[in-house]
């Protein structure tokens, strides 16, 4: 079959896509991935076939919108930190919030990072090739719309928490006991219009929930700590991915004493432009530990910072997935990449979470499975982040927890093993015959 995989263009959000994307490839099938250009670089570096869709996007300059009438202190990224849908507290979870929620993230977010032209192109390519699945990500909703367009079956591929199936189903649930003329959806009002756009109208063809979560969710996050969310499922277990990279022969050096990691990822940088994090405070509470810190900092975060403490090597790029095996805990700011790579070799954490999308809520159930400590930037202190690295490295129970963890992440099927599963979800839920038929 033909598979078109549709991720956010942001290279973090492509690398959570190459391993099934692999996986497909190499079970002999057709595969696509279609962006925006901003990642051509990053798709064809992974071996795969990359067309691009639309305009650059520039993320970053998109996600801190200076002309939309916003107030000065919602610039900047300061409006992702007010207007963060990651608080899932069930009392937070009212008609007016979630409403607010939507109509905030429809146009600032959806709208401003899949723009018109970036569908008309994705949907333009799908008629014209014909694929029988679209792979899409949580992120972006052209996918199920070009899907929609041609008939093809049709997943989200998560790249961490399914924040979208859990606030849709509290949001509809709320909205279905309201009366019809009541029923003010952003979302449903954008994504019709896009869709009547393409001629796509009526019962089967216009709005439903299926251009929001998908006919199926694929999904890397460990059941045990996933969010509760009533829709189709497909775990896949997580296979760590780092772009085109060299291991630095210095991590085969013997550490001599307990290894961390200390990394502030690339999402949050990649998508809002800056570190919530202070990079000072954190070479500072790890100064006077007993253990030898590899940071993965660059040279823009340094800049500010005086002389490193005799403990910190500083790498501006290490593959985690060659990293963390040789670590006792790692410090880090809540990524999903960064998240998931440590629960896959079962390393505790500590994670200071930038707001950003799923990476709070992350945090806390990492923390109530027993696998991290938590605390949010504005909060933090040097002190308070020494006393949490020393716990975790020295209390036992985080580093049972995460072999536990682990041991969930190996028992989920691979990548390869799931094929079958999505080669037979996508005939039954394909609405056109397959090609040759």
């Amino acid at each position: 079959m033909r598979v078109l995989f549709q991720p956010f263009a942001a290279a973090t959000h492509v690398a959570a896509q190459v391993p099934l994307a692999w996986a497909l490839r190499a079970a002999g099938h057709e595969v696509r991935v279609a962006t925006q250009p901003d990642v051509t670089d990053d798709i064809t570096g992974a071996g795969l076939t990359a067309v691009p869709v639309g305009e650059p996007l520039h993320v970053a300059a998109r996600m801190n919108p200076d002309d939309t009438g916003l107030a000065e202190e919602l610039r900047d990224g300061a409006w992702l930190r007010v207007l963060d849908p990651g608080d899932v507290r069930p009392e937070r979870l009212t008609l007016d919030h979630l409403h607010g929620v939507f109509a905030a993230w429809t146009p600032l977010v959806h709208r401003n990072t899949v723009p018109d032209r970036m569908i008309d192109d994705l949907v333009a390519l799908a008629r014209d090739w014909g694929p029988d699945l679209v792979v899409w990500d949580t992120m972006t909703y052209a996918g199920p719309v070009a899907a929609r367009a041609t008939g093809a079956a049709h997943a989200r591929l998560m790249f961490g928490l399914d924040l979208v199936g859990l606030l849709r189903d509290r949001y509809r649930s709320v909205l279905d006991r309201l009366p019809p003329e009541l029923r003010d959806d952003p979302l449903e009002e954008w994504l019709g219009h896009v869709l009547e756009r393409h001629g796509l109208e009526g019962p089967g063809r216009g709005f439903d929930e299926e251009m929001v979560v998908g006919q199926w969710t694929i999904d890397p996050v460990p059941s045990s700590l996933a969010l509760p969310v009533p829709l189709p499922r497909v775990p896949v277990r997580y296979v760590p991915y780092n772009g085109t990279t060299q291991v630095p022969w210095r991590l085969d050096e013997p550490a001599g004493r307990r290894r961390i990691c200390l990394t502030l990822g690339v999402s949050f940088r990649e998508v809002v432009g800056e570190d919530q994090a202070s990079v000072g405070g954190l070479l500072e509470a790890v100064a006077d530990l007993d253990v030898e810190v590899v940071a993965t900092l660059n040279a823009e975060q340094l800049a500010a910072v005086g002389p490193l403490p005799p403990n910190v090597r500083v790498m501006d790029f290490v593959p985690l997935d060659e990293l963390l095996p040789s670590c006792a805990a790692i410090i880090h700011h809540g990524g999903a990449g960064t998240f998931l790579t440590a629960l896959a070799h079962g390393v505790p954490q500590v994670v200071v979470p930038s707001r950003m999308w799923c990476n709070t809520p992350r945090a806390e159930r990492a923390r109530s499975a027993g696998v991290a400590l938590t605390c949010p930037p504005e909060q933090l202190t040097p002190s308070g982040l020494r006393a949490m690295v020393r716990r975790v490295l020295d209390d036992p129970s985080f580093a049972r927890a995460a072999v536990r963890v682990r041991g969930e992440m190996q028992r989920t099927p691979s990548p390869a093993a799931v094929v079958p599963v999505l080669e037979r979800l996508a005939g039954e839920r394909r609405t056109r015959p397959p090609r040759g038929v």
